[in-house]
């Protein structure tokens, strides 16, 4: 059983783990020249900004919604993701670091335990050391994890927390998942696999193993694979 934890407008979070003022007001934080949106709370979300909008566009919603905007602090992300990643590894034998704000932890060794009250504390943990929210997904494989996590991110109902591995509407949320979303399948790939009705995860699970090798290789292989429950 693998987890995925990744953490919560990431960039925004570490801004407001020193300025707790920044809670519930939109923000955002540019890219290295202060040209474009990497990241955005909430907020910001839902006045229907997009990720990598120009600055120079959204002037006027800056104005009117009084967002705060800041430039991007990577010394500042660095070490909280050090400290997000320490965290993690006090609940896990083994935590591999996917990038910045998100990791893999294998949480094999509980067994029949939990595994949901546990990712709880986890999160409850993290959030109580560093200050960064995080989301938990639960799966057998790393793909089926990366779409229990988009879950938890987006669900409220699940607390930041959901476990794919018991859930029984498990192919409903595969074919609910658009292709393009499942890890690994660029835009490009995801127009190639439409155009053949692979619309959804759920119908690339199910695809013709020679259609996925033919055009994503060995690597597509593998990635369908995950996608009932088999680790590769």
């Amino acid at each position: 059983m693998l987890a995925l934890a990744d953490c919560d407008q990431f960039y925004v979070s570490c801004e407001r783990a020193f300025n707790p003022k920044l809670r519930d007001r939109p923000v955002v934080v540019l890219s290295n020249n202060d040209g474009c949106i990497v990241a955005r709370s909430p907020e910001v979300k839902a006045l229907g900004i997009p990720m990598g909008a120009p600055l120079f566009e959204i002037d006027h919603l800056v104005d009117r919604h009084d967002i705060q905007v800041f430039s991007s602090n990577y010394a500042l992300y660095g070490d909280m993701s050090h400290r997000v990643m320490t965290a993690l590894a006090q609940f896990a034998p083994e935590v591999e670091i996917y990038s910045i704000d998100e990791a893999f932890l294998d949480l094999s060794e509980l067994g029949d335990r939990d595994l949901v009250e546990r990712a709880s504390t986890l999160r409850e943990t993290v959030l109580k050391w560093t200050g960064i929210p995080i989301s938990l997904g639960l799966a057998p494989t790393k793909v089926l994890a990366k779409i229990a996590t988009r879950l938890a991110k987006r669900s409220p109902q699940w607390q930041g927390v959901f476990n794919l591995a018991i859930s029984s509407d498990a192919d409903d949320i595969l074919a609910a998942t658009d292709v393009a979303d499942v890890w690994g399948i660029g835009r490009k790939y995801a127009a190639w696999l439409r155009a053949r009705g692979v619309t959804s995860a759920l119908h690339l699970r199910d695809a013709s193993e020679g259609l996925i090798r033919q055009k994503l290789g060995v690597v597509g292989a593998r990635l369908q694979l995950e996608l009932p429950d088999f680790s590769c």
